[in-house]
């Protein structure tokens, strides 16, 4: 009979770092398989012992003639096994619980909150670099220089376009036909002009 046993040695926690220092515990399932392969001999190896047959021959009184001869010996087989082969195979679990939750809960908030910040810096860069490349854009459509369509680069100012500013008029001009004004109607809509002219010089 041979006796096998499998140490697991199950070590610390497992832990989540996400910077500044945050580090967090869990509950931990470790799962260990294992594969094992024995080989035991025997040594001194003896396959069979020699047993003693003796001389049991009585007189009439029924006492032995020869105690303790030795008639012959007779070969006798031990059942010995040379040697023993075991393959062995198996798995482990182990589960770990971190016993105070408040920590736990502590961490698990803290992490959280960094998560969250992470993500809010994330948009900030990303806002930075998106109004940075509009304004170098920009800049550049003013001063008339833009990528070529088959260049690798005009994917990078292909989405800018320069439109007029608010509450900012740009050099126009208009025509404008000298002549009466009449509308749809026939009527000239700037005889009541007129006929204030004319009471004013009748007046005088």
């Amino acid at each position: 009979m041979i006796n096998q046993g499998i140490s697991v040695n199950q070590g610390g926690f497992i832990y989540q770092e996400l910077g500044d220092g945050i580090r967090c515990s869990g509950t931990t399932l470790t799962i260990n398989p294992f594969v094992s392969k024995v080989n035991a001999w025997k040594d001194p190896f003896e396959p069979h012992y020699w047993e003693n047959i003796y001389d049991d021959s009585t007189d009439d009184d029924g006492n032995l003639t020869n105690p303790g001869g030795v008639l012959y010996q007779k070969k006798v087989r031990t059942g010995q096994a040379r040697n023993n082969l075991s393959f062995n195979y198996g798995i482990t679990a182990t589960v770990a619980v971190p016993l105070d939750r408040r920590m736990t809960n502590n961490c698990v908030a803290a992490m959280n909150s960094r998560i969250k910040y992470l993500n809010q810096a994330y948009k900030a860069k990303k806002l930075d670099y998106a109004l940075s490349r509009l304004k170098v854009c920009a800049e550049q459509l003013k001063l008339g220089v833009v990528y070529a369509k088959d260049s690798p680069s005009y994917v990078v100012c292909e989405d800018v376009r320069l439109i007029t500013p608010p509450n900012q008029l740009i050099d126009h001009s208009h025509s404008i036909e000298v002549g009466a004004a009449t509308n749809d109607s026939g009527v000239d809509p700037f005889a009541f002009q007129t006929g204030i002219s004319q009471e004013a010089s009748s007046s005088e």
